[in-house]
């Protein structure tokens, strides 16, 4: 169960006499992630034969490692003004890289029964709210193939403004729009996204979740100022159905000019820039004439006491072109199988095995991994 306290005991340092009141609650939660893992890759074509293993503890597998705030005050008639504050977590070393401070999700906003939900701040696009099918983890992630569905930072918006339509009858909206910048001036290198303004950002999704059926779909277009590249855009549309023995889910999107909040370059699976055989660039964002499409199939059913989960992601692009990588380029597989057992309502067991081959469109980089490993929720 959630620690729900009240906020001035929970920050009792920053406490004044007024700030304790009934109507006020803060929530302190997290995920703990942790275990064994093995991967190894081989790259074999030509005189660039290439065999990266490793093994040992590995964090925030099924889920990222966390801790975080959520708050909420009463404002009468159903209002609420809401907040949420949310850190990485690294078991292994406590690195935090990218993640330092609450930059997994930090926003404020109101909240109304009747109304919907407004936020601002830094948080996920419509393509992670509205992804509904089973899902894999690691390199058999569906955000290995799919651009703006996984938790990467190209998901994670800064300076946006987001509203989250009430529930009707199982069916929510989502629209947010990322203003590119934060009212200051940051000068960057040429050509170059991550340093320079990132330009404005839309992301809009529709899903429908009511019984055995959920349907999502999202689309989401991000400008880019530098140079002269067109706008990236990624959009997707999938569907689950509960059999009850076995649960269906399918997947189809594509990517335009880059692949937006993309979790699958291989230098991002493999960590190690040895595996940037061909310009990452190409894919992640300043090619103008990029373009994929992007295939899942996932498959969940309950067995013995825990959920056997299957799944299959696939992606196509024009890489091949003679004017880009060429033979050197191929299209994506993984595929993967996982087991979680559940000790209780808040702690789980899980094991899991993939196998990819072309990873990143490397043509002939394939990998294998394999671990164990628990997670616990507070």
């Amino acid at each position: 169960m959630k620690k729900t306290l009240l906020a001035a005991a929970l920050l009792a340092g920053f406490a004044t006499a007024g700030v304790a009141q009934a109507e006020t609650s803060v929530t302190l939660y997290g995920i703990l992630d942790t275990g064994y893992g093995y991967q190894n890759y081989k790259f074999d074509r030509g005189d660039a034969d290439i065999t990266a293993k490793s093994s040992g503890l590995r964090d925030g597998t099924f889920n990222g490692s966390r801790w975080g705030l959520k708050g909420s005050e009463d404002l009468g008639d159903g209002l609420r003004a809401i907040f949420q504050l949310e850190a990485h977590v690294n078991l292994g070393n406590q690195s935090s890289g990218a993640h330092s401070g609450f930059m997994r999700q930090s926003f404020v906003g109101l909240s109304s029964d009747n109304w919907g939900t407004f936020t601002m701040g830094r948080q996920y696009s419509a393509g992670v709210d509205t992804f509904l099918v089973p899902n894999g983890v690691n390199l058999g992630d569906a955000d290995k193939v799919f651009g703006s569905t996984g938790l990467g930072e190209g998901t994670r918006v800064e300076n946006s403004f987001k509203y989250v339509t009430p529930d009707l009858s199982g069916f929510k909206a989502v629209l947010m729009y990322g203003t590119g910048d934060d009212g200051s001036t940051t000068v960057g290198r040429a050509n170059d996204v991550s340093f320079a303004d990132r330009g404005s950002r839309v992301s809009v999704g529709a899903l429908y979740a009511n019984g055995p059926i959920g349907v999502g779909a999202s689309y989401d277009r991000q400008s880019v100022t530098a140079g002269d590249n067109d706008a990236m855009t990624s959009w997707q549309i999938n569907g689950a159905y509960d059999f009850e023995v076995v649960k269906l889910g399918l997947a189809y999107g594509q990517d335009r000019h880059g692949k937006l909040g993309w979790n699958g370059s291989a230098s991002q699976i493999i960590g190690t820039t040895a595996f940037d055989l061909v310009d990452p660039t190409d894919v992640l964002g300043l090619d103008n004439d990029f373009k994929s499409n992007n295939y899942h199939v996932g498959l969940s059913a309950p067995l013995a006491g825990g959920t056997l989960y299957a799944g299959w992601n696939y992606s196509t692009s024009n890489l091949d072109d003679s004017d880009k990588w060429g033979d050197a380029a191929g299209n994506i597989s993984t595929y993967q199988l996982n087991y979680v057992y559940p000790l209780s309502k808040r702690t789980s067991l899980y094991t899991y095995a993939s196998y990819g081959k072309n990873i990143g469109y490397v043509k002939d980089l394939k990998g294998t991994e394999a671990g164990v490993g628990l997670n616990h929720k507070f």
